[in-house]
């Protein structure tokens, strides 16, 4: 089984996208999420390999629900939502993130997938089986949380699983 079949990331995690994921996140600025949104859907519109026709749903990776009480909101599902309005197509909180995980950007690369292994379940599994989903993060960095999430959603039994992240984190070994 083969988790995630296309990912993609409209930007680097660098410069003014870094500074407003991080000042969405961590200063709990919502009103960023609009630009960011614009961005993904013009990556979108320019991204031949993804046919936002084929998809049936858009799925948030999901924060904890701690952490989205601390946070007021989950970052992904606003992006999410944007997509969703724009193409008219569902956005489904089909993910559950059943245990409080250390974030991501806090650890060093080979314990990250240990670290959000067993960290997701789908909680509608009738919402994506049989489905092609759209998973949707802000940020994609060693891999671990998509891959998480997606083999969740395989075993569930979409079709098939892209990833669309706003950014992706570059190391320099990239």
């Amino acid at each position: 089984m083969k988790p995630a079949l296309g990912i993609f990331s409209a930007t680097k995690y660098e410069g003014v996208v870094r500074q407003a994921i991080q000042r969405l996140k961590f200063e709990r600025r919502k009103r960023l999420a609009e630009p960011l949104g614009v961005l993904l859907i013009k990556y979108v519109t320019h991204t031949p390999l993804l046919n936002m026709r084929e998809i049936d749903a858009f799925i948030p990776v999901p924060l904890h629900p701690r952490r989205r009480k601390i946070r007021g909101f989950n970052q992904a599902e606003l992006l999410a939502g944007f997509l969703s309005k724009y193409y008219d197509t569902p956005l489904v909180n089909a993910l559950e993130r059943t245990k409080e995980t250390t974030p991501q950007f806090e650890l060093p690369r080979v314990t990250r997938l240990e670290n959000v292994k067993g960290a997701f379940k789908v909680a509608e599994p009738r919402a994506v089986y049989n489905k092609r989903v759209l998973l949707v993060d802000d940020i994609y960095t060693t891999g671990a949380t998509i891959a998480e999430c997606s083999k969740s959603l395989m075993i569930a039994g979409s079709k098939r699983v892209d990833v669309l992240t706003l950014s992706r984190a570059v190391s320099e070994a990239d």
